[in-house]
């Protein structure tokens, strides 16, 4: 996605939420895709039940971040050269502090507090001492000498009122992933009062990255841990196991997440056909901004790639037609939240990914089909100043093959295995996709077919044909980098690709003479 020069190797945050409850995955679809019936949806985690790369268990892993140092400013512009780098797992302390006088990013000062509580409706927020620390505002350094204290002269706890008067109104505060905000958060203080034992209790206005990285220069990716990624099953039979990656799907020492389920496809007047799916996916996260300028940055990007690996099968009998869109079969829900380090402050990307399965027909047809998909799902944003938002999106390198195919009948058929797939900032979508490798059938008569090496054996006229569907749009939230608002949606240009797998015709045998 971003040209950047290769750094050093980092340490991957184990991800605190994910593919949480992408619940906090929330559904990532634009539409309304026809429902299955929905178990319980308690998320529940990749169970890591490999061991990773070359039988060694993974413990931190090491996802490769890589950083760039921007080109030098013009003059009088300040800049910061910043690594773009996975941060430490499990960390839940917020990083607070007030903007650079220089234009420079947030010096965190209030070091040891947590963000406990959080209304991003009604603008509140409660910070506490980070378990393990000390209570807030004793160990950490105060804001500036000559800033007025906020604790009233009554507040009992001694603790609390310190801890008030380090975090002072203009302050900025950005939380990796807490209970009370599963997504993270970024705000600036607005008010501060006391709280009950060692809290303080927040008013906060939503706060721009502009105003937290200010003339901070950074460009980097980095491997999303399947470890961290949230399983939400949205179908009876759903396994989801994180391995050392296979079928074509590069993953570092990580690795990578698999799903699997066996679930019927549910079709019109009660009928169904069967259908099975494995899709492996090894995210990455990437991330750029260049230098702040009155309040936006000259240059900023936001988005993702999904190396990925599938495999799907439907079997069944389609009587009728399936109607003018494709009968989808959602299966699983993923979410993952990785937090990245920015001039040492966290920044939390929100990723989300809605799995599905899906087919249509036109005609009266037998079906049995098998098929498998790789590639590189590649969908970014990119901001530069004076000319706004751009979508990019890529899919190029993708392959889709049939393995086994059986047709019987007059009819055309297409299934497919995708993702709608979300990224964001701090619980705020910027950027909403679809990606559907797919493969398509027409038949008048029978088909059957193995791939590769195998002589089609077929009476009457057949096509099939690979492709895959791209398409999405950027948000209106992608505001958070401190730019001009985006008016509604900015559709992506549509990615579609569809190259001919198996054609041609064979005489239909002719009718036997009656005796």
């Amino acid at each position: 996605m971003f040209n950047s020069s290769i750094g050093r190797a980092v340490r991957p945050a184990l991800l605190t939420l994910v593919l949480t409850g992408v619940a906090a995955c929330g559904p990532t679809s634009t539409g309304t895709p026809q429902a299955a019936t929905e178990p319980a949806a308690t998320p529940v985690a990749a169970t890591a039940t490999d061991t990773g790369p070359a039988g060694v268990a993974p413990t931190s892993g090491a996802p490769r971040a890589r950083a760039t140092t921007a080109a030098a400013a013009p003059t009088g512009r300040p800049t910061a050269a910043a690594t773009v780098a996975a941060a430490p797992a499990g960390a839940q302390q917020a990083a607070i502090g007030t903007p650079g006088k220089d234009g420079g990013a947030v010096t965190a000062t209030a070091k040891n507090l947590q963000l406990t509580a959080y209304d991003p409706a009604g603008g509140t927020a409660v910070l506490s001492a980070a378990p393990g620390t000390a209570a807030p505002g004793t160990a950490a350094p105060t804001a500036s000498p000559s800033a007025p204290s906020a604790a009233p002269s009554k507040a009992s706890p001694s603790a609390s009122a310190s801890a008030a008067a380090a975090v002072q109104p203009g302050a900025l505060i950005a939380s990796p992933p807490t209970a009370a905000a599963p997504q993270g958060a970024l705000v600036a203080v607005t008010g501060v009062q006391p709280g009950a034992g060692d809290s303080i209790k927040l008013a906060t206005r939503p706060a721009t990255l502009a105003e937290l990285l200010g003339g901070t220069e950074a460009d980097g990716k980095v491997a999303v841990d399947p470890h961290g990624i949230k399983v939400t099953p949205l179908v009876k039979d759903l396994k989801a196991t994180v391995g050392a990656g296979s079928g074509g799907v590069q993953a570092d020492a990580s690795g990578t997440l698999e799903v699997d389920v066996n679930a019927p496809i549910p079709l019109p007047e009660g009928a169904s056909v069967a259908a099975t799916g494995s899709l492996q996916l090894h995210p990455a996260v990437h991330f750029a901004y260049h230098g702040a300028a009155a309040g936006s940055p000259r240059t900023a990007s936001i988005g993702f790639d999904l190396g990925a690996n599938a495999h799907w099968k439907v079997t069944g009998d389609l009587a009728r037609s399936t109607g003018a869109a494709p009968v989808r079969l959602p299966f699983a829900k993923l979410q993952a939240s990785p937090v990245l380090t920015v001039a040492g402050l966290p920044v939390v990307v929100n990723l989300g990914l809605t799995c599905y399965l899906e087919i249509s027909a036109d005609g009266q047809v037998h079906v049995e089909a098998e098929q498998e998909a790789t590639g590189t799902w590649s969908v970014r944003a990119d901001y530069t100043g004076g000319k706004g938002w751009a979508p990019i999106s890529d899919a190029a390198d993708t392959k889709v093959s049939p393995v086994h195919l059986r047709l019987n009948g007059k009819a055309g058929v297409r299934a497919a295995l995708g993702a709608e797939a979300s990224v964001g900032l701090y619980d705020t979508v910027g950027v909403e996709t679809t990606v559907a490798p797919y493969l398509s059938a027409k038949a008048e008569g029978s088909l059957s077919a193995d791939v590769p090496g195998g002589t089609p054996q077929a009476q009457g006229s057949w096509s099939v044909v690979g492709g895959i569907d791209l398409n999405g749009a950027l948000t209106a939230h992608l505001k958070i980098f401190g730019t001009p608002i985006i008016e509604g949606k900015l559709p992506l240009p549509p990615f579609h690709r569809e190259w001919p797998l198996l054609a041609g015709t064979a005489a239909l045998p002719s009718p036997r003479p009656s005796s």
